[in-house]
């Protein structure tokens, strides 16, 4: 059973993984190969900071515990050191300040389609966990790192990386999540409302994607680590994210970081939100 954890425990630097309800959410889920479809830190004890459409906000926590409505489940996890050590008060505040750091940036909604193409093919196609690792070495080197636009888990990588306390990251074993089923309509509704849009226009790819996914790009990226490749050891068993790119980190990565343990989960309430 999983065990609730009181609101008022809460602390800055302390991860919220949350689920949401909707098509979005689900797809979110399913790509990245997790039960989590949404990620955001705390900065004090009663508001934390997201990643959201149209930019990055900050949140009251009593707020979003009244959205039942809207969220399946919130759980928390607690920071560590890398050798297993609990955070002091200033390494927390560093936390909370890098997240709100990244306030007011835009969600990179026209961009998650190539996230998504990305995760999938990263945690959704193979079994095996070498191949799974070299294709997460691959990707890495094809994101280029931009901070002018940040989705949710992204946004709390980059608030523990300007505290210098970056979480390691491994390669996952794949849960293995049915696709889930999607009302097509409702998925255009919510994708319009988040956007702003009420009709979006196809646009035709630009010069850099067109470059992203160019075989010359692939070679260049595989010669660069087939050059760079180290046997480090591995965490629980799997092989390390060597330097993992702040636009590629997930919740999947987060939950499975040994840097965070899970508290409990939050209490929500329905509410009109």
């Amino acid at each position: 059973m999983t065990p609730f954890v009181d609101p008022a425990t809460l602390r800055p630097g302390d991860v919220l993984l949350m689920r949401g309800i909707g098509p979005v959410s689900d797809l979110i889920a399913w790509f990245g190969d997790s039960t989590y479809s949404h990620a955001a830190v705390m900065v004090d004890g009663d508001s934390f900071v997201e990643a959201a459409a149209p930019v990055s906000r900050r949140v009251q926590l009593a707020k979003r515990l009244g959205q039942g409505a809207y969220y399946d489940f919130i759980d928390v996890w607690r920071p560590t050191r890398g050798n297993g050590m609990p955070l002091d008060d200033s390494a927390r505040t560093a936390i909370a300040e890098g997240a709100t750091a990244c306030l007011d940036v835009p969600y990179p909604l026209d961009a998650l389609l190539q996230m998504a193409v990305f995760a999938t093919l990263r945690n959704r196609i193979p079994a095996d966990a070498g191949v799974r690792w070299l294709l997460r070495e691959l990707i890495e080197r094809l994101i280029a790192d931009d901070p002018s636009h940040m989705v949710c888990s992204e946004l709390v990588y980059r608030a523990f990386l300007a505290a210098g306390l970056p979480p390691a990251l491994i390669v996952s074993a794949q849960l293995d999540l049915p696709f889930p089923k999607i009302d097509v309509a409702e998925l255009i509704r919510e994708w319009r409302e988040a956007s702003g849009k009420t009709h979006a226009a196809p646009t035709a790819p630009s010069a850099d994607t067109a470059m992203l996914a160019s075989e010359d790009a692939l070679a260049e990226s595989f010669a660069r680590l087939r050059a760079t490749r180290t046997t480090a050891a591995a965490v629980l068993g799997m092989p390390p994210v060597l330097r993992p790119s702040p636009r590629d980190v997930m919740p999947v990565d987060l939950e499975t970081s040994p840097q965070l343990r899970r508290l409990g989960r939050l209490s929500l309430a329905v509410g009109a939100g």
